[in-house]
């Protein structure tokens, strides 16, 4: 498999879910970049671990590793801020 296509359909990937997931985030450029990371995350450890994987599978792992970044980090952003927006002001010391 060509690594420009797998770079484009993990980018992708990241982009799409970055979109679906929705909030605000870091921004399309990270989220792909994500992507890409997450990616040769999952790549990195099925060639370490010597998993017997076709093309098809490999693909299909990556994309799953390319999601998982961008979609943890807006998920991670969106609670945060949640809970941020429903703290009170400190108690002062007397």
């Amino acid at each position: 498999m060509s690594y420009f296509i797998w770079l484009l359909v993990v980018g992708l990937s990241g982009w799409a879910t970055g979109e679906i997931v929705g909030g605000e985030g870091l921004g399309r450029v990270a989220d792909i970049l994500l992507g890409i990371s997450g990616a040769f995350l999952v790549r990195f450890i099925t060639e370490v671990g010597r998993f017997p994987l076709d093309y098809v599978t490999l693909l299909l792992f990556s994309v799953w590793g390319a999601a998982a970044p961008p979609a943890t980090v807006r998920l991670f952003l969106k609670h945060r801020r949640k809970s941020g927006s429903r703290r009170t002001a400190a108690p002062s010391v007397l």
